[in-house]
């Protein structure tokens, strides 16, 4: 049995998540990601049925790297507007340290059909912290009843914001984080 090699490992996920920015999602193959890695083909096969297997795996990897902390910044006794500014704002800090990253899941989140479903079940089951944020909005007289993939979208608009601007100051960011919040009121 061969030993892992967790250098050729990790140079095949960061060539799949640069190729991501540089070709797009539809332009990469495992032969570019191979040569961007340094590594052959085979090596990928090694570690990954397929190309679906090592989008989805590196999706799911990726996406927990994003939200872990996040459970740090939610203080249960806070307001729930307080809650998701805090959580609004954590995306924000995580896209401005991770924005190849964040362009990577953002892909992978609207072109599903690259995903195998244990991809599209692990996307489903958000952190245990924000799943009680969400259930707390949704059980909340003061915020309208909506599913949890439409919370999401409006959760996004600021990451969008922020993509389009990288130097947007924190007023600027608390602003937009105000107008989602008040924009799922009743």
């Amino acid at each position: 049995m061969r030993k892992t090699n967790l250098n050729k490992l990790n140079a095949i996920k960061k060539s799949v998540i640069d190729s991501c920015e540089n070709y797009g999602i539809f332009n990469m193959t495992t032969a570019k990601i191979a040569k961007n890695a340094g590594v052959s083909p085979a090596t990928i096969y090694l570690h990954y049925h397929d190309k679906k297997d090592l989008l989805s795996r590196l999706y799911e990897e990726v996406k927990s790297k994003l939200q872990r902390g996040v459970d740090k910044v939610i203080n249960d006794n806070d307001s729930i507007d307080l809650q998701m500014k805090k959580v609004i704002n954590f995306s924000i800090n995580q896209y401005q340290k991770y924005p190849k990253e964040f362009n990577f899941v953002q892909v992978l989140w609207n072109n599903k059909k690259l995903l195998d479903q244990k991809a599209i079940n692990f996307d489903q089951q958000l952190n245990p912290t924000l799943i009680h944020l969400f259930q707390k909005i949704h059980d909340s007289n003061e915020y309208v009843d909506a599913p949890q993939e439409i919370l999401d979208v409006f959760f996004s608009i600021p990451l969008l914001i922020v993509e389009r601007n990288h130097k947007l100051g924190n007023d600027r960011i608390n602003q937009v984080s105000t107008m989602v919040i008040n924009a799922i009121k009743k």
